[in-house]
C-alpha cells in the first residue's frame, strides 16, 4: 500500500496523516538546522577536524547497535564504491563545516542543499539516466539562483562561498553513489561503512593536534550529535508517511530556520538578490524532488539515512 493510498480510508484519517508527515518533515528541517549551529558554536573552540571526527564516531556508535539487531553484514564486493562514496561525503563534510564558520548560516545550508541537482546531473553522466525537460529546467534556475548570490558584491563572492557550493556537489556525488551501492548491498551496510571508514580517516589528523574536550564543549558536541539524529529520526518518520516526491520539498525549510537561528544568535541578514537567488535555487531543489524519488536534502554532517525497502525500491526506479 503505498503512502497516499493508507491515508484515504477516511477524511480524518487523511488529515491525520497530512498532519503528521508534515510536522515530522518540519521536525527534521528544524533539527537540521539546529545541528549547524551548533557546528559552527563547538567549532569556536575545538578544530574542525574534532568536530568532524566525533560527529562520525557518534553516527558510528548509534549505527552499530542496529547492525547487530537486523543482523545485516559487512561483507561486500563494492569496496571501492563504499571509498568513494565515504571521501565524497567526508570531503563534502569538512567543506560544509568551514563554510558554517565562515558564511551566513542560511547561506551554507543553501550551498550544501545544491546536492539534488548535482545528484540529477551525475545520474544522468554516470548511471545514464534522462537528461529530462524537468532536470534542464532545474540546473537553469540553479545557474541563474547562484549568479545571483555569488554576484561581485555578495558575501558569498568569496573563497568559502565557492567551497560551501563544492559541498553541495560532493554530497550529490556521494548520494549518487548511495544509489549504486543499493542495488548490491543493504542499506544498513551502506551507512555503516560510510561511518567506519570517515571516523578511522577523520582520526588522522587528530594524531597531530589533539585537544581534549572540556565542560561546554562536549554539550555542543553532543548537541551536534543529539539535534542530528532528531532530523534524521524525523525525516525517516516522513518517509514513512509520505511519499518521497512530497517530503523532499519540505527539506528546504531548513534554511528558513537557519535564517531564524542565524538573525537570532549572530544578527544575520540577507540582501535582497540573495533572497531571489535562494528562491531560484529551492525551486530547482523542489523541481527535481517532484520529478523523481531523490531523497530530501541533507547536511553531510547528518547520520545518513536508513530507508525502507519502499524508498529504495523508488530510488532505484528513478
Amino acid at each position: 500500500m503505498s503512502a497516499d493510498q493508507q491515508y484515504t480510508h477516511s477524511p480524518f484519517g487523511k488529515i491525520t496523516g497530512k498532519a503528521a508527515w508534515i510536522g515530522f518533515a518540519l521536525l527534521s528541517a528544524v533539527g537540521f538546522a539546529a545541528m549547524a549551529a551548533c557546528v559552527r558554536i563547538s567549532s569556536a573552540d575545538l578544530s574542525q577536524s574534532e568536530v568532524v571526527f566525533f560527529r562520525n564516531f557518534i553516527a558510528l556508535l548509534l549505527l552499530l547497535p542496529l547492525l547487530r539487531h537486523n543482523h545485516v553484514s559487512l561483507k561486500t564486493s563494492c569496496l571501492h564504491l563504499h571509498l568513494l562514496r565515504a571521501l565524497a561525503g567526508l570531503s563534502a563534510m569538512y567543506l560544509y563545516f568551514y563554510a558554517l564558520n565562515h558564511l551566513h548560516l542560511a547561506d551554507a545550508l543553501l550551498l550544501n542543499y545544491t546536492s539534488p541537482v548535482f545528484i540529477a546531473v551525475f545520474a544522468v553522466v554516470w548511471l545514464n539516466e534522462k537528461w529530462t525537460l524537468g532536470r534542464r529546467l532545474a540546473l537553469g534556475l540553479s545557474f541563474a539562483g547562484l549568479a545571483l548570490l555569488f554576484h561581485p558584491s555578495a558575501d558569498l563572492f568569496s573563497l568559502a562561498g565557492l567551497i560551501g557550493l563544492a559541498s553541495g556537489a560532493l554530497a550529490g556525488l556521494a548520494l549518487t553513489t548511495v544509489k549504486r551501492l543499493s542495488d548490491f548491498d543493504d542499506p544498513v551496510s551502506i551507512v555503516v561503512w560510510f561511518a567506519l571508514i570517515s571516523s578511522a580517516i577523520s582520526a588522522i589528523p587528530m594524531l597531530w593536534s589533539f585537544q581534549w574536550p572540556e565542560g561546554m564543549e562536549w554539550v555542543w558536541l553532543l548537541a551536534v550529535g543529539l539535534f542530528g539524529s532528531i532530523g534524521q529520526l524525523a525525516l525517516t518518520s516522513a518517509y514513512r508517511r509520505a511519499p518521497v516526491t512530497q517530503v523532499s520539498p519540505m527539506g528546504y525549510t531548513g534554511i528558513l530556520f537557519a535564517g531564524i537561528i542565524g538573525f537570532l544568535l549572530w544578527d544575520e541578514t540577507p540582501d535582497i538578490a540573495g533572497l531571489a537567488g535562494m528562491l531560484l535555487i529551492i525551486a530547482a531543489g523542489i523541481a527535481v524532488a517532484r520529478e523523481r524519488a531523490t531523497p530530501a536534502p541533507q547536511p553531510p554532517s547528518g547520520v545518513p539515512i536508513i530507508q525502507s525497502k519502499t524508498n529504495v525500491e523508488d530510488i532505484k526506479q528513478a
